[in-house]
């Protein structure tokens, strides 16, 4: 739907995200906020994650020494229970978003003479699709231990805000078109059947589409092709299987539609930086 047609407040952060997602080159460091054992008084602590832009000016978080200068276009992601304590500084303009379940909460923030502003804008998105923006979530979430690995998580991040930038530009009581229902479909079928040994031409014959047809798809209505988001998926469910079960990492991988165990913590290695052992230890 165009951008225009939105109500004001959704087409206001629209214009916000697009800003950002058309200009990446804009965009600096992802920064993260750790959890406390005791969160400080006066600190945001949720159970969900939540990211905070620097649009204009200087912002920071100051619970930790090196965060508290955050310059325009960086970002801090605080995943859940993590806490920040935000310092905002004259003339700091920043876009706050918090993701739950079925929807993300957008708030704007402009502090024309320091201290803690209340926020100008806010808005809640209701979510279009269920799948890849957890996927994406988890995937900060988790690298949120490995900050200097900036090479995965700013293209990772960018991606995740042409997905919020979509989520926005939505109408919730849209009708989705055919293109958009059989993209769900196929991204809702894909999380119920992930450990078959799925291919493209498979799912693109159950269906009744070509496999060309079935890419474009991906590509116009998503924001990951559809090997990358057969990826994200099965790497979603092996990370809950390792944190929850006695499983081999060879049981693992054929849980999760790898028959092959060494190609499976190659890619696991590969998209969150441990081995899926090393990561198995992290929860012991």
């Amino acid at each position: 739907m165009p951008v225009t047609q939105l109500p004001a407040d959704q087409r206001f952060f629209a214009d916000l995200l697009s800003g950002l997602v058309l200009n990446p080159q804009q965009l600096g460091r992802v920064w993260f906020a750790s959890a406390p054992k005791t969160p400080p008084a006066g600190s945001l602590c949720l159970d969900l994650p939540r990211l905070d832009v620097v649009l204009r000016g200087e912002y920071g978080n100051k619970l930790e020494q090196a965060q508290r200068t955050l310059t325009q276009g960086e970002m801090l992601f605080i995943p859940p229970r993590a806490a920040n304590l935000p310092l905002f500084t004259r003339s700091t303009m920043v876009l706050s978003m918090v993701f739950a379940p079925a929807w993300t909460g957008m708030a704007f923030y402009d502090c024309r003479s320091g201290g803690t502003p209340g926020p100008l804008r806010k808005i809640e998105i209701a979510h279009q699709q269920r799948g890849e923006g957890e996927a994406m979530l988890t995937a900060l979430t988790l690298l949120s231990r490995s900050p200097q690995d900036q090479s995965i998580i700013q293209p990772l991040m960018l991606s995740f805000l042409h997905l919020c930038r979509k989520s926005v530009t939505t109408r919730a009581d849209a009708t989705p078109t055919r293109p958009q229902f059989l993209y769900q479909s196929m991204c809702n079928w894909i999380q119920d059947n992930y450990a078959q040994p799925l291919t493209r031409e498979d799912v693109a014959g159950f269906f009744n589409i070509t496999p060309n047809h079935l890419s474009r798809l991906f590509s116009q209505q998503g924001t990951m092709s559809f090997v990358e988001y057969l990826r994200w998926v099965r790497m979603a469910k092996a990370r809950m299987i390792l944190q929850k079960s006695p499983l081999s990492i060879g049981d693992v991988a054929l849980r999760c539609g790898y028959p092959d165990g060494d190609y499976f913590s190659r890619v696991f290695r590969r998209q969150f930086g441990l081995t899926p052992g090393e990561y198995r230890a992290r929860f012991q």
